[in-house]
């Protein structure tokens, strides 16, 4: 290779060198690099559903690092149980959390550690006994970040476990089972307004008879003995006078021997085709039969609704 060529072949590949040098990318990042923050406390990942069940419902929380890199050395990370944050989150927010009772739950620790080459901490949880819960209450568990080896987001430091709702698996049982009632439609079950109108399903329809008996009944027999945890009613679409108003729900085995499982006194329904829906009180029982004796209606010398379903927990 000519002298002059070679000079300036090395030349450019200094160039080039030196280019690549300044044109090396920094590195890349974010605002939150390093801090340590809880990512349950992150939008609604606290707001949990219950569901009714006789084992336990596990909730996950613990720590992590934001931004892009993983930990270069162990980080220990501790959290508390932070009930005293209840009131000024319903004085913020307008709501009525009432502390997750301690009898409801356990919990498997509040010390963790971000290991070596992870963002994320080892999980820690508690586990929520939801058959020691009544109903209608909002329940909230407060665990706040209290130490970690970096700075903690004071932002993202503390997860308001906010659980709302107690669900329950239920199955509606009531085309398990046959209706019979004391009062007919003149022209019987099948017609426009008989008693059949009253399960089948459909809340356009309804089931009606004249001279309200004070005495009157309706109700179901199963093949096999079956336990109810709630049923439902639902308004016929006029006359409120004619609504159901006081009412047991009785179970038997026979036909002949009756046990209450639930009274309602003065119920009223706000508005036509409206369904409600009933809770039966205490443990379950099994029964074959399911009746609705009526003691009274809401003044109509008629008796009309809807539709009546019966519901299973399981």
């Amino acid at each position: 290779m000519p002298r002059n060529t070679f000079s300036r072949f090395t030349g450019l590949f200094l160039a080039a060198v030196v280019v690549l040098s300044c044109n090396k990318p920094d590195t890349v990042e974010l605002p939150n690099e390093g801090t340590v923050y809880m990512p349950q406390a992150v939008g609604n990942k606290a707001k949990i559903d219950l569901q009714l069940s006789t084992k336990p419902q596990e909730v996950v929380f613990g720590a992590a690092y934001g931004g892009l890199h993983f930990a270069k050395q162990e980080n220990n990370v501790s959290f508390k149980i932070d009930a005293d944050l209840i009131t000024s989150y319903n004085a913020a927010n307008g709501t009525s959390y009432t502390l997750l009772p301690a009898s409801a739950y356990t919990i498997s620790g509040l010390n963790s550690v971000i290991p070596v080459g992870s963002t994320n901490s080892v999980p820690l949880s508690f586990q929520i006994s939801t058959s020691t819960l009544p109903f209608g209450v909002r329940y909230m568990l407060p665990i706040t970040l209290v130490s970690a080896n970096g700075k903690v987001d004071p932002l993202l430091q503390t997860s308001y476990f906010r659980f709302d709702t107690i669900t329950r698996k239920s199955v509606d049982i009531t085309d398990l089972g046959t209706l019979t009632v004391s009062n007919e439609y003149p022209d019987g079950p099948d017609a426009g307004e008989g008693s059949l109108k009253l399960v089948d399903g459909e809340i356009n329809t309804k089931y009606l008879y004249f001279g309200f008996n004070p005495d009157g009944w309706f109700q179901l027999q199963f093949p096999t003995p079956q336990t109810v945890g709630a049923y439902t009613f639902t308004s016929g679409d006029d006359a409120p006078g004619r609504d159901p108003k006081t009412w047991t729900l009785d179970g038997s085995n026979d036909g002949v021997n009756w046990t209450t499982v639930d009274t309602r006194t003065d119920e009223l329904f706000s508005g036509r085709k409206q369904t409600v829906r009933y809770e039966v009180p205490g443990v379950p029982q099994a029964f074959s039969y399911y009746r609705v004796k009526l003691t009274a209606n809401n003044g109509d010398g008629l008796f009309q609704m809807a539709e009546w379903r019966l519901i299973r927990y399981e």
